[in-house]
């Protein structure tokens, strides 16, 4: 399946941020399929605007979002989704394609959970909380809900697929 054939309606996928790196980010959509979840690196490094002169606000800007930042849509950047769109999803090619992007097998998950606190530096950015992922080598991934969607719901839709597994 490619994601061109991929229906998007709200339940089986979300819009997320990841910090890498301390205090760097990049956002994904994150397709979730029958056994496992795949993330699609959607925008690189995200900023809001500020600076104290004119050189600062430029190159903040650059990296800010613009549009409705309620709509989780407006944080995705159509050339990233364009380079995988005809890419197995199951397939390697979507993994190799970009660094960033993997995949996670829900029997690998070993549970999932929401934190309605919001992520600090996330500035003006609306945000519903975090979505968490635990494994059983004690590591965890952590995706901030980004814009209109639920935190709380999206935990919910991963949890019951990894109780299926």
């Amino acid at each position: 399946m490619t994601l061109k054939d991929f229906e998007l309606p709200g339940d089986n996928h979300f819009i997320a941020m990841e910090y890498y790196w301390l205090l760097l980010n990049r956002t994904f959509l994150i397709v979730l399929l029958e056994d496992c979840l795949v993330a699609i690196k959607a925008n690189g490094m995200v900023s809001i605007e500020s600076g104290a002169d004119a050189f600062s606000r430029q190159i903040s800007k650059s990296f800010a979002i613009h549009g409705d930042l309620h709509n989780p849509y407006s944080y995705i950047k159509d050339s990233y989704i364009k380079k995988v769109e005809s890419d197995d999803l199951l397939g390697t090619e979507v993994l190799n394609k970009e660094r960033a992007n993997f995949r996670i097998y829900y029997k690998d998950i070993k549970t999932a959970w929401y934190d309605q606190r919001k992520k600090w530096g996330m500035g003006y950015y609306p945000h519903d909380g975090k979505v968490y992922l635990s494994f059983d080598n004690h590591k965890k991934k952590e995706f901030i809900i980004l814009g209109n969607q639920s935190g709380k719901e999206i935990a919910d839709l991963i949890s019951k697929r990894i109780a299926i597994q």
